[in-house]
């Protein structure tokens, strides 16, 4: 995709992982990219090595549990660019032992919030936004009863956006399998991890740049007649659950 218009995207949980690799793939695709992440020195980094390479970016530390520091997130952002486009990626790790209603709401609650925000303040200018979600939704995985409701709450919230949403404005999901991220390290170089990925038809996990360019595209113009979709990012995983 080249971008031809000024486009601005925030993405949420840049900081590492596949939403670093979704705001790389969209700044070299000449997109503005507003790296949003709880972790502040990380979204900074990834912001720095953005500009490095050339392209536009900037860094805001925010807690998209948060409703007030989400809002003033949208403001800072606002004043360096409008952001037409939208990836709700952070959310809590899947193996962490939570309350199920409290794990359920820190998924939901962190693509609602920033969602429900963007919306209220960009309604006009809004195009698209991905959800990044997880095959978890779907099927039975990520280890905890929280994760994968919360998940599947994800996929419901994306359709019932792009049922309801503004003129113009397109709501997709993407449903990862197990991506070789720094939160995914640990187990996926356990035994029961390798032997999960040892099952999939590819024999090996999913990379974040896979993922970014499923979002990526969704994003695109290429996707104008698609909305409500979840696009399952697996490696064929999901055929052997």
């Amino acid at each position: 995709m080249t971008n031809e218009r000024e486009d601005c995207l925030v993405v949420s949980g840049a900081g590492s992982g596949i939403g670093r690799a979704i705001a790389r793939g969209a700044a070299k695709q000449g997109i503005a990219v507003a790296v949003w992440d709880i972790d502040a020195d990380a979204a900074h980094a990834v912001a720095d090595e953005i500009r490095r390479s050339g392209g536009r970016s900037s860094a805001i530390g925010v807690d998209v549990s948060d409703g007030q520091a989400v809002a003033d997130a949208l403001e800072r952002t606002l004043g360096w660019h409008v952001p037409n486009l939208l990836v709700n990626n952070a959310g809590p790790p899947s193996a962490q032992p939570r309350p199920f209603a409290d794990g359920v709401n820190a998924v939901v609650s962190a693509v609602e919030v920033v969602t429900s925000a963007w919306l209220h303040r960009v309604r006009d200018r809004a195009e698209a936004v991905v959800n990044v979600a997880s095959i978890a939704g779907t099927t039975i995985g990520g280890g905890t009863d929280w994760y994968s409701t919360g998940k599947a709450g994800v996929l419901g919230f994306t359709r019932y956006l792009a049922a309801s949403a503004p003129d113009g404005l397109r709501a997709n999901a993407v449903a990862p399998g197990l991506v070789e991220t720094p939160r995914m390290t640990d187990y996926l170089s356990s035994e029961v991890g390798q032997r999960m990925v040892a099952r999939t038809p590819r024999r090996s996990p999913v990379q974040p740049d896979e993922v970014a360019a499923a979002v990526l595209f969704l994003l695109s113009p290429a996707a104008a007649a698609i909305t409500g979709t979840a696009l399952t990012v697996d490696a064929g995983m999901s055929l052997t659950a």
